[in-house]
């Protein structure tokens, strides 16, 4: 090659070269321009929701249009502000507070709400859920009553709301009557709730499983405190009586048979009283003594002076008795013949004596 033509090819080369970068600067300029007009078009809003906060650069030209681009999908119970029709502008704040859901159980059934509210008594107003001022009000399973509620201040949604309805009864007690108001199930924990003590031997009418209802009159009879001295042992516990007899069947100590009690079984129970049972048993027994016999002599003239000879044997007999022992607690305090008789007569011994 000739240094012309090396020359006009070098020549070439930077034409081309420069050709290439005023084309790129070219498309560059221009894709600069594009995206700095869309930069400009864009509206940088900020969406609250709930208090997380989310900054949007978006071509949206409303606010419920901002808000599906960003993915917060809306319920009727929602509230938005400013509201979703609202035409978008730069640098605008939406806020978005979403409902939550309460579960709320009252006079028998169970119901669900959506609600921005958040304190438990907006919500059962919501409801038209009325309140009686003795009424507790379960809130995510803590007791309220109508006043510490209505006090107190709900930052965080409740979860579950129950209605505990209250019932009015009377509580009659040695002619005393007590006035509850109660919201418990059956009469042993409204008693039990009302700080209302009771021992095991204690009346209770209607008894304690009966269901509570308004108006309901609940009648006590309580029990008294004795001492039980049986078969060794000494127990003290309560009994509601009226009578020593009583006592003894409610507690199972019970006299059987001979037994008997001191004081009697028909002697009025009262307050610390001591009754002692005394355990009695009767046993027969049969006695035997000996029946001594007697020695009869007669003359024999066949015998010589002084001698003597036996003509027969003597032979005891036998009585019998028939005895009757009395116990108490184990211990013999009595006998007594009951019957009496000759089992074998005595045989006498005879002999022969020489005169």
């Amino acid at each position: 090659m000739s240094a012309e033509q090396g020359s006009q090819s070098s020549h070439s080369a930077r034409r081309r070269w420069l050709r290439v970068v005023m084309v790129s600067t070219a498309v560059a300029l221009v894709a600069g321009a594009v995206l700095t007009a869309d930069w400009l078009v864009r509206k940088t809003v900020t969406v609250d929701v709930d208090g997380s906060l989310r900054r949007l650069h978006t071509h949206a030209d409303s606010v419920q249009s901002a808000l599906t681009e960003a993915g917060v999908h809306l319920a009727p119970e929602d509230l938005v502000f400013p509201a979703p029709e609202t035409p978008l502008r730069d640098h605008m704040t939406i806020t978005v507070r979403k409902a939550h859901t309460v579960f709320v159980q009252a006079d028998g059934a169970l119901r669900s709400l959506r609600t921005q509210a958040r304190h438990p008594l907006d919500v059962l107003a919501e409801l038209s859920v009325s309140l009686a001022a003795h009424d507790l009000v379960e809130v995510d399973g803590q007791p309220y009553t109508l006043a510490r509620l209505a006090a107190q201040g709900w930052n965080t949604p409740p979860l579950s709301i129950r209605v505990l309805r209250s019932a009015t009864i009377q509580v009659v007690e040695n002619g005393t009557t007590l006035v509850l108001h109660t919201t418990q199930a059956d009469v042993g924990r409204a008693l039990n709730a009302a700080g209302v003590s009771l021992y095991v031997a204690d009346r209770v009418i209607p008894d304690l499983s009966t269901p509570v209802a308004d108006g309901l009159v609940i009648a006590i009879e309580r029990s008294l405190p004795l001492t039980v001295v049986a078969d060794g042992q000494t127990i003290a516990t309560r009994a509601l009586g009226p009578t020593v007899g009583d006592a003894l069947a409610q507690i199972g100590v019970a006299p059987v048979g001979l037994d008997m009690t001191i004081p009697p079984l028909e002697t009025p129970l009262t307050a610390g009283m001591t009754v002692q049972v005394v355990r009695v048993s009767e046993d027969l027994i049969l006695k035997e003594e000996p029946i001594p016999f007697e020695t009869i002599a007669r003359r024999d003239p066949t015998l010589a002076p002084g001698e003597q000879r036996v003509i027969q044997e003597g032979v005891e007999g036998i009585r019998r008795r028939q005895v009757r022992v009395r116990l108490e607690d184990g211990q013999e305090v009595s006998r007594e013949t009951v019957a009496e008789w000759i089992a074998r007569t005595p045989v006498p011994r005879i002999i022969a004596q020489g005169s």
